[in-house]
């Protein structure tokens, strides 16, 4: 059984910089697949493989398969990040979606909340002021629960506030 290694990275250049992908044939699954150890394939689609970000002796722990939108999906189950992942096996992590044939960018329109949706999200926390309210106005002491919850509530009136301003707009 082959041990996947690191392999070291030239002095002040990093995985980033040394990526080497054909972006003239670039299937982001193949490529990912030719770059790991003790690849075989799972009965339901995707990959398992030896992380080759870590020791990986007793079992492969690096599952990979395909999103939606045709991206590299990874998952270390020992817990390695992406970065680490890629940059193990040379590649960015933009390497892991495919080319697009569009040279233009169209982002998509954001949709933002109306008013009364905005409103209606701040109802119970409305109610919770007011009860608080009513608590102090009895001279009685809050909880300190109540207290923090109050705090959260703030934060989220000023910010639908500041929003409902024109912040979405933006």
């Amino acid at each position: 059984m082959q041990t996947p290694t690191k392999k070291p990275h030239p002095a002040g250049v990093t995985a980033y910089q040394n990526s080497r992908v054909n972006y003239n044939i670039h299937n982001p699954l193949t490529e990912v697949e030719s770059r790991l150890n003790g690849v075989v394939k799972r009965q339901k689609g995707g990959l398992l493989a030896f992380c080759p970000s870590h020791d990986d002796r007793k079992g492969r722990s690096l599952a990979v398969s395909t999103g939606r939108e045709g991206q590299v999906l990874m998952h270390c189950f020992a817990g390695c990040s992406i970065h680490e992942i890629t940059q193990a096996i040379d590649l960015n992590p933009a390497d892991l979606f495919p080319r697009s044939d569009n040279q233009n960018y169209d982002p998509q329109t954001r949709s933002y909340f109306s008013d009364w949706q905005t409103l209606s999200a701040l109802r119970y926390d409305a109610l919770v002021v007011l009860s608080a309210a009513r608590t102090m106005l009895r001279g009685e002491k809050l909880a300190e629960s109540d207290v923090t919850f109050l705090s959260g509530a703030v934060i989220r009136i000023n910010e639908a506030a500041s929003y409902s301003r024109g912040a979405r707009h933006e």
